[in-house]
């Protein structure tokens, strides 16, 4: 089992992020932390539309997703943040579901490279597998696959479990789960571990933890090293 080293703590002169996904479950956490990070001198959030959200540090740029690169022209950026996917149903065929959880992560991450990034943050899957005969643990293992080929200095990649979250577009089988996930937990030891649920808050501020780590390289997280970076994270 691939497991994350605990990476150092850095300290630099406020740098500025960009983060693809802030619409979601995740990013909607994620957000307000990297804006309250003095790491950052500022937060640029890449989306279809208005963020809704009035702050000194953001600047949310409305984008073609078809030519994410030309969000980036003239812009500096430090890191990247990815928390954007989304589900088959909602993306209704295998062909948009790669579209959207494998062209455009990867379009997003050129771009933020090109723009002279040299850090990028992943939210994937506990099952992420290029080789998996399951759609979903396919698709996130070839992303996670081919951002390693991009030659990032630091790239961390979250695979969380069931991630515990009020969502609108909850799937049928989330709601069957979340009452028993309590019990089930309890129940994944050892090698297990790293499938247990994680509330969405945990899991924003585990990967707001990246903003202060230097891992030198791939990092993997799962259950048990994010739960560690969120009670080792300042504040």
């Amino acid at each position: 089992m691939e497991q994350a080293a605990l990476p150092s703590t850095i300290e630099r002169q406020p740098r500025i992020a960009a983060l693809l996904g802030a619409s979601g479950a995740t990013g909607q956490k994620l957000l307000p932390l990297l804006l309250d990070d003095a790491a950052y001198s500022k937060i640029i959030t890449l989306s279809r539309r208005e963020a809704g959200i009035v702050h000194a540090k953001l600047e949310n740029r409305v984008v073609d997703f078809d030519d994410l690169a030309a969000a980036f022209k003239g812009t500096k950026v430090d890191d990247c943040y990815c928390t954007f996917g989304t589900t088959i149903r909602i993306a209704g065929s295998q062909a948009a579901m790669s579209r959207i959880d494998h062209d455009f992560v990867l379009e997003f991450a050129k771009a933020g490279l090109a723009a002279g990034a040299t850090r990028f943050a992943y939210l994937s899957a506990a099952n992420a597998n290029a080789g998996s005969s399951a759609f979903y643990a396919r698709l996130k293992g070839q992303t996670e696959d081919a951002l390693k080929t991009l030659g990032f200095a630091d790239l961390s990649i979250f695979r969380p479990s069931m991630i515990i979250a009020e969502r609108d577009n909850r799937r049928w089988i989330e709601s069957m789960l979340f009452p028993l996930l309590p019990f089930v937990d309890k129940l994944m030891i050892g090698a297990f571990t790293k499938y247990r649920s994680i509330p969405v808050e945990a899991l924003a501020k585990a990967i707001a933890a990246f903003s202060g780590q230097q891992g030198g390289g791939c990092q993997i997280h799962y259950w048990q090293d994010m739960i560690a970076a969120v009670k080792n994270r300042p504040g």
